[in-house]
């Protein structure tokens, strides 16, 4: 209860000292869930691109 208790705390002291609204917030976890995003579809494409290039060779 105690640590969950300076959590919230820690947590409403940062969002206070940052001068940032919800929205800001908000808005920068979205960014940073897209970029994500894309980055693990980049990832992906990449490693299929590589399977399949290894399937060829094996196929030859």
């Amino acid at each position: 209860m105690k640590g969950s208790l300076s959590w919230v705390f820690m947590i409403i002291s940062v969002l206070c000292v940052s001068g940032c609204t919800t929205s800001d917030w908000v808005q920068a976890a979205g960014g940073v869930m897209q970029a994500r995003d894309s980055y693990d579809k980049k990832a992906r494409g990449e490693k299929i691109k590589r399977a399949n290039a290894a399937a060829a060779r094996v196929k030859k």
